[in-house]
């Protein structure tokens, strides 16, 4: 499980670098298993997809309030007020 989360976090561009945290050579040794894992594209999607930040308020409010009407004029994704 360690090696996948390394992985997913070396195949993102905005990483700079990662800290392992290892008490025992063990565990150095399996974080380190991770240069040997490569994810695929939809992997790395899922493992975005499901460690995505909840939506912060208001924006999650706003996103509540917009009637069906306003989402079809202004697109489904906007919110914002006009």
């Amino acid at each position: 499980m360690a090696q996948i989360a390394v992985a997913w976090l070396l195949a993102k561009a905005v990483v700079a670098s990662i800290i392992l945290g290892a008490s025992k050579l063990s565990q150095l040794e399996d974080n380190l298993g991770a240069i040997d894992v490569k994810l695929s594209d939809s992997q790395i999607a899922a493992l975005d997809q499901i460690t995505a930040p909840p939506s912060l308020y208001p924006n999650w409010f706003n996103t509540n309030m917009v009637d069906d009407k306003h989402k079809e004029i202004f697109g489904t994704n906007r919110a914002e007020p006009f």
